[in-house]
């Protein structure tokens, strides 16, 4: 007996190629998703930041707003954190005197509940 020769289905091929282009290619490369996911994570990433930097009240760091921050004020670990025209600069405390001439421009006080002001030479206007 002869094997029955395969059913063609019009002019393009056999029976299963024509069911091969109907699904899509499951042997493909494994890895192929996980290329998106490091762009999802990233944006979940700045989203978390934002969420931070609000919750902790510094959302002019992410703004266009000059901003100056004094961590540790009074302490030997005093910082202080300025953001203008788009630069963050980070200043620290040292022991080193600084000298030179120059002109008073006014007074520093601390009042009973520790908080520092200062006044101008000329008084408040």
């Amino acid at each position: 007996m002869h094997p029955t020769p395969p059913r063609r289905s019009g002019v393009h091929g056999t029976y299963q190629s024509r069911r091969h282009r109907r699904f899509a290619d499951h042997g493909g490369d494994p890895m192929e998703a996980t290329g998106n996911l490091f762009d999802v994570a990233l944006l979940i990433g700045i989203g978390f930041l934002i969420v931070a930097l609000t919750a902790f009240g510094l959302q002019e760091l992410i703004s266009d707003d000059d901003v100056t921050i004094v961590k540790n004020p009074g302490t030997a670990e005093m910082e202080i954190i300025r953001k203008e025209a788009g630069r963050i600069e980070r200043l620290r405390q040292t022991d080193q005197l600084g000298e030179g001439t120059g002109q008073a421009i006014g007074t520093v006080y601390r009042l009973d509940d520790g908080a520092v002001i200062w006044v101008p030479e000329g008084g408040l206007e």
